[in-house]
């Protein structure tokens, strides 16, 4: 089975060094998916709080086989709403 490897940048790069085998490519391409979801779940503040993140996904030769980008921002409106919601309850 080919091993691929998911290799991660938020403020920091992570280079997985170990690697998963999956019996092909549309597994693979599924595990990041299901990654990226799992950041934003666990760590939200890096999703809404920082630069641009990414993760991408390598054959064994370092290939860069797929790539996710991943820029949550905050529109004006609601950047209006929390100023608005922190005026009414400073300790919200």
């Amino acid at each position: 089975m080919p091993r691929f490897y998911f290799h991660t940048e938020t403020d920091i790069r992570t280079t997985d060094d170990e690697g998963i085998e999956f019996p092909g490519y549309a597994e693979a391409r599924r595990e990041a998916i299901r990654t990226c979801g799992q950041m934003m779940q666990d760590a939200p503040e890096v999703f809404w709080g920082s630069r641009p993140w990414n993760v991408s996904v390598t054959n064994a030769e370092g290939l860069i086989l797929w790539e996710i980008y991943v820029d949550g921002q905050t529109s004006a409106a609601a950047m209006s709403l929390d100023r608005d919601r922190d005026r009414r309850d400073p300790d919200a």
